[in-house]
C-alpha cells in the first residue's frame, strides 16, 4: 500500500502547476494559504492567493486546483490525518526554474 508521501506527491505537483499557470509573468513567487474547515461530512476550503512580493493583481483558485485540493484532503483522510491549512508556495530560484514548498497544519 503506498504511504501518504507518495499519494501526496503527484497531487501537490498538480496544485504546483496550476498555481504556476495562474500566477501573472511579472510575479516572481506566489503563495497559496488553503484553509479547511469539517463540519460533519461538509468539507468547505478557503483559498487566498497572494503575492509575498506585494503585488496586487487579483488571482482566483482554479478548478483544477480545487480538485487537487480535494485529492489532497481524500488522501490525507485515508491516511487517518486531516489538515486543517496548508499553505503552498511557489518562486522562481536565480536561473529562472520554478521551485515549490507546502507546510502543513494539522
Amino acid at each position: 500500500m503506498p504511504t501518504l508521501q507518495e499519494l501526496q506527491a503527484p497531487i501537490d505537483r498538480k496544485i504546483v502547476e496550476e498555481l504556476i499557470a495562474a500566477t501573472p509573468e511579472t510575479w516572481n513567487s506566489a503563495d497559496m494559504v488553503v484553509s479547511r474547515e469539517q463540519t460533519g461530512a461538509q468539507e468547505r476550503m478557503t483559498i487566498v492567493i497572494s503575492s509575498p512580493e506585494g503585488k496586487r493583481d487579483l488571482i482566483g483558485p482554479t478548478d483544477e486546483m480545487y480538485e487537487g485540493l480535494y485529492q489532497l484532503s481524500d488522501a490525507h483522510l485515508k491516511a487517518g490525518t486531516l489538515w486543517k491549512k496548508v499553505t503552498y508556495w511557489v518562486g522562481l530560484d536565480s536561473q529562472g526554474e520554478w521551485q515549490y514548498r507546502v507546510d502543513f497544519e494539522y
